[in-house]
């Protein structure tokens, strides 16, 4: 008797996710548990396993496809195996889709990288091999010229593999010669491979590259807080001399365990600002007219990555030491790096901290978190000569960008959170006292 197996719930206020990988075809025999396809969805990816032991019937869906949450994924047909049967439950009864917590949390990589195509025959890739990054159009040529595109060292951006590296797979050449330049034309200037299939517009060739299931999350969330929260940005520096010798101190003492950075002193700084200032600490309900102010502090913290922005959460931050902090720091770097994390470590925040200047740059308009209303963002410490008592001196200096919900504070109430933050990060003596 056929049976259907629908996408199952996959955590609270997520309704979609993006078909990444298909591990069976229509046909194969398909045990209990065992692995169906790789989706993506809010900023994590899971494998989901089988409920049944049978024979797969249809599959409903293809790769790249984003389907909605209860939509039918599997039909199955019991052919020649019986339903698997868990111990208690009745010999007539359809088991349940799995709930989040039953899917395996994977390793994820980069989003764009794993947003491709599978072979004709989709299977686990094998332990050791590596799977090429390229688009789905991609793939599919490979397939039709009948070339071994994970064979391939691809030239695009990232390493993916562009519709000329199978062409000349194919042909065994190593590159193709560029037809000449016309005579009254500037001969045409090398560019770098670029993702997408190709198309055209109005005025010339263009590349168009469907967004992955997190670069949609990212876009929706950005918009729905660029369009709803009233973003202003407050601007400030902090004088960072001491407590970069201080913080040096500590570490030589204890021997960098853990190791102390300044992530580490600001976000103690912004737990005792926040709870002095806690309308910073909150959300503003639009609907009814009111502030929501948290009792607890979670910090979030964003962080770049190869499959886009992560924003893990360091719950309860203000009951932490510096040194639990740091511990706290190094355990999301771990998670992240090696893609070890839940939806749930995600969730939960009620003020973001990102630092823009590891990458470059001293200036900033973070885009608040929604439905959080502030986000700090830093600049790029730097050294720069400062006057003290009429002296010439060299200071460390770190730009704090601030912007924050003008619905539910103002402008003077900013500036004086910042300083709260600056105060103790110029004097780190301070944290004696808190």
């Amino acid at each position: 008797m056929p049976r259907q197996f629908i996408l199952p719930d996959l955590g609270e206020g997520i309704s979609e996710a993006q078909i990444v990988r298909l591990l069976i075809k229509q046909g194969d025999k398909v045990a209990l548990d065992q692995y169906l396809m790789e989706v993506e969805t809010d900023k994590a990816a899971v494998e989901i396993p089988s409920p049944f032991a049978g024979i797969a019937k249809q599959v409903h869906v293809k790769e790249g496809q984003t389907v909605n949450v209860g939509a039918v994924i599997v039909t199955f047909d019991d052919g020649d195996s019986a339903p698997a049967i868990k111990a208690g439950s009745e010999s007539d009864r359809t088991p349940a889709a799995p709930a989040l917590s039953t899917a395996k949390e994977i390793r994820a990589g980069s989003a764009s990288d794993r947003s491709v195509a599978a072979p004709a025959t989709p299977a686990p890739p094998q332990p050791g091999k590596t799977v090429a990054a390229a688009a789905p159009a991609i793939r599919k040529l490979a397939r039709e010229l009948g070339v071994d595109i994970d064979s391939l060292a691809g030239t695009g951006p990232g390493g993916r593999v562009t519709k000329e590296d199978v062409e000349r797979a194919k042909s065994g050449t190593p590159a193709a010669a560029a037809a000449p330049a016309a005579p009254t034309q500037r001969p045409p200037q090398p560019a770098p491979p670029l993702p997408g299939i190709a198309d055209v517009d109005k005025w010339g060739k263009v590349r168009r590259e469907p967004l992955n299931q997190i670069r949609k999350t990212i876009a929706t969330q950005m918009s729905r807080s660029a369009f709803t929260a009233v973003h202003v940005t407050h601007g400030d520096e902090a004088d960072i001399t001491e407590l970069d010798r201080a913080r040096r101190s500590l570490n030589e003492s204890t021997h960098g365990d853990p190791k102390l950075t300044f992530m580490s002193f600001l976000i103690r700084a912004t737990c005792i600002a926040l709870r002095k200032h806690p309308m910073f600490n909150g959300s503003f309900d639009h609907e009814g007219w009111q502030m929501i102010y948290k009792e607890y502090i979670n910090i979030g913290i964003a962080v770049d990555t190869e499959r886009g922005l992560i924003v893990p959460v360091i719950r309860d931050a203000d009951r932490l030491t510096l040194r639990g902090i740091a511990a706290a720091l190094r355990t999301i770097a771990d998670r992240v790096r090696t893609n070890q994390f839940a939806i749930e470590d995600l969730r939960g925040g009620t003020f973001t901290i990102t630092n823009v200047g590891a990458l470059g740059g001293t200036f900033s308009t973070p885009i608040i978190n929604y439905p959080e209303v502030a986000i700090l963002g830093l600049g790029r410490s730097r050294k720069v000569p400062v006057f003290r008592n009429g002296q010439l001196a060299e200071a460390m200096m770190l730009p704090l960008n601030l912007s924050f919900d003008h619905r539910a504070t103002d402008g003077a109430n900013a500036a004086r959170f910042t300083s709260e933050i600056k105060s103790y990060l110029e004097t780190p003596t301070k944290f004696l006292l808190d």
